[in-house]
């Protein structure tokens, strides 16, 4: 029995050493063995096949040049294995099939779990493809590891121009989007090319792999707001509805979704209804909410825009319950909604299947199954509209601390900008407070300081040398997190948006916000910045401040060279608008209360100059005017 034993032992281990050799034949004597793991030694992409051992998955070593630190190795693995398939040949699996191309420069791809490194660069989880040369599938979004890449460096002049591809990119401009990727996709890019190049990849991950979909899908929606192109934005909100459909994203993942939006395509909210139809169980408050929220068609002429709360659905809650008999009950539509999506992928091209619009139930053709929630909704809106409050100074002396100041000022249930006047804040604090009577910088900063420790800024900023504040002047509150530090490029801009609106008289939204969204080609602003300079609109349509009132310090601030820049950058500025692109009254305008001479020319030096060398060339002057209080 022993000798029995020992036998099939035997046995096993020939069989296991005939397979290895089969899987790996030892090269000829009369060739130099080769190095087991030397990318730069072997005619193949850079990918090290790890051994068969019995850990979770085997993955690849993604490097420009052999990566010989242990810890590094370790870093640069990652375990996504994608099969290899006609159109991108993934990968070497531990048996290759016959079909693959030894010498192909193979596309693959990298997720979330896994990092791509080049050189001394990791880029962790970009969620691209990558190759070792020019990939044999043709992909703009494919990173080339082979090509140069030059990472930017503080005080680097950055491209204000994109590229159509990576391999197209120049060597600063890779550095620049693989400095995006490596961190997480969490600031808004600097060009539009680099959001739009890397959705390429998650398109033919999504439609030509058919893998990942979820973790596409979650990483397209966080891409969502950091976006400031209008028609990249709307094109990845129609991807996100079109793969949600696909997915059948689970109702919680798409109520949490929707929450984060002002307003949601009909195809997502037909996809949450969906669930419940036919179910005879009432719609969820929440889901009740959030529909009425973020319909478009749902909200009536003149309701304002709600954003989601805790709070706001708890009043909501109630109101919908009592008129809606428990809840809305709705019953499945015979109307149908087609969605489709075109990628805008060049290299991705559908087939008849994937082509074929996916129908789901449209809950919106009529709009009567949403009477009793419509009926609901306004009894909502009116419960909870502000009132308006007229200040009473006497409560806030009386109540002098800062938070009852807020509370007396501001309309109740209001989330609006509270609008008031130096003068309030100034005897809520005690100061002598007279007419047309100039603050003090100490004044100033003292304000400042206490607004920002009780979680306010006010604007516009109190700290911008030579401009005299007075305490009939109104100023703005807005909601500061405590610690917030506020960039100097969103104070330049906040004050070139202030000077724009007063040189060209602003009154209406339709200017101002074009202006506002302007600002983000010459300063690098991210989300919040954004809001606080939509949040400024009260004050600047109209400006309480002509324009010869900026012009005044700042002449006296500026030499004529650098109040030359500022006209320049506004007139750019402007120059999209057909009212006032080219209007020689702006022109006129801006040399007046700047005091430069009107016929002078602009220099082809700065004709040739783009939006983001006007904005570094003015940031940089205005630090002058910019100093602490």
């Amino acid at each position: 029995m022993i000798y029995l034993v020992i036998g099939l032992f035997v046995a096993m281990a020939v069989g296991a050493f005939l397979r290895q050799q089969s899987r790996h034949p030892t090269p000829p004597e009369t060739e130099e063995a080769q190095p087991p793991v030397n990318p730069e030694s072997l005619d193949l992409p850079d990918v090290e096949v790890e051994d068969d051992t019995e850990d979770e998955e085997p993955g690849f070593i993604l490097s420009a040049k052999p990566v010989t630190d242990p810890d590094k190795a370790a870093g640069a693995t990652y375990s996504s294995h994608a099969p290899a398939g006609e159109d991108s040949p993934y990968g070497l699996s531990s048996e290759p099939k016959k079909q693959a191309q030894a010498k192909a420069n193979l596309l693959r791809w990298c997720g979330r779990t896994g990092n791509i490194q080049l050189d001394n660069i990791a880029v962790p989880g970009p969620a691209a493809y990558w190759s070792n040369g020019e990939p044999a599938t043709p992909e703009p979004s494919c990173i080339d590891v082979t090509l140069p890449v030059s990472f930017p460096q503080q005080g680097d002049e950055l491209p204000a121009d994109g590229a159509e591809s990576y391999a197209a990119m120049t060597p600063l401009q890779r550095g620049i989007y693989l400095t995006w990727l490596s961190g997480g996709r969490i600031q808004p890019p600097l060009h539009m090319c680099y959001p739009a190049i890397w959705l390429y990849g998650i398109e033919r991950r999504t439609i030509i792999d058919k893998l990942d979909l979820g973790m596409c899908i979650n990483e397209a929606f966080r891409l969502l707001p950091l976006l400031r192109w209008d028609a990249l934005k709307d094109n990845l909100v129609r991807f996100i509805t079109w793969l949600a459909i696909k997915v059948w994203l689970p109702d919680e993942d798409l109520l949490a979704m929707c929450k984060k939006m002002n307003s949601v395509p009909e195809g997502l909210l037909d996809i949450l209804l969906n669930s419940y139809a036919n179910s005879m169980l009432p719609l969820p408050s929440a889901v009740a909410f959030t529909v009425m929220r973020t319909s478009l068609k749902l909200r009536r002429e003149g309701q304002p825009q709600i954003k989601h709360s805790d709070e706001a659905l708890q009043k909501f809650t109630p109101i919908y319950k009592e008129l809606c008999k428990g809840g809305l009950i709705l019953i499945k539509p015979q109307n149908t909604l087609k969605v489709s999506y075109k990628p805008s992928n060049p290299s991705v091209t559908l087939n008849k299947k994937d082509n074929e619009s996916v129908e789901i139930p449209d809950f919106f053709a009529d709009l009567s199954i949403f009477k009793s929630l419509l009926d609901s909704w306004e009894v909502f809106l009116e419960a909870n509209k502000p009132q308006e409050k007229v200040p009473d100074l006497a409560d806030i002396q009386e109540r002098p601390d800062f938070a009852g100041f807020i509370e007396t000022l501001r309309p109740e249930g209001s989330d609006l900008p509270l609008i008031a006047t130096l003068g309030n804040v100034g005897k809520l604090m005690k100061f002598t407070v007279s007419p047309d009577v100039k603050l003090t910088g100490k004044e100033r900063k003292a304000i400042v300081d206490t607004a920002q420790v009780e979680g306010w800024q006010i604007i516009p900023d109190l700290g911008i040398s030579g401009r005299e504040y007075k305490w009939d002047d109104k100023i703005l509150f807005v909601e500061l997190p405590l610690g917030t530090q506020l960039s100097q490029s969103y104070r330049v801009a906040s004050f070139i948006l202030e000077f724009t609106c007063a040189s060209i008289a602003a009154d209406e939204d339709r200017v101002f916000e074009p202006l506002r969204r302007r600002m983000n080609d010459y300063f690098a602003l991210n989300d919040d910045d954004n809001l606080r300079l939509e949040a400024q609109k009260p004050l600047n349509l109209p400006t309480q401040y002509g324009p010869d009132y900026y012009g005044e310090f700042m002449c006296s601030w500026l030499s004529e060279a650098e109040r030359k820049s500022v006209k320049g950058l506004i007139l750019h500025a402007v120059s999209f608008m057909p009212e006032f692109g080219g209007n020689p009254e702006v022109n006129s305008i801006l040399c007046e209360v700047l005091k430069l001479r009107e016929s002078e020319e602009p220099t082809p030096e700065d004709l040739a100059k783009s939006a983001s060398d006007w904005g570094n060339e003015v940031l940089t002057l205005m630090n002058l005017l910019f100093k602490s209080n």
